[in-house]
């Protein structure tokens, strides 16, 4: 019965830990494409 408990608990801490880093990565990917986005829209005004 313990190890059934162990096993719960680390799919549990692994989960988090999994959905933590996966949102860190997402946050990142968004940045980056904002940052994009301003740098195309500045190219743009710099021209007109």
């Amino acid at each position: 019965m313990s190890e059934l408990a162990w096993l719960l608990a680390g799919l549990l801490i692994g989960g988090c830990i999994a959905v933590t880093v996966l949102c860190c990565v997402q946050i990142n990917r968004i940045n980056n494409y904002e940052q994009e986005i301003r740098r195309l829209q500045q190219k743009l005004n710099d021209k007109i």
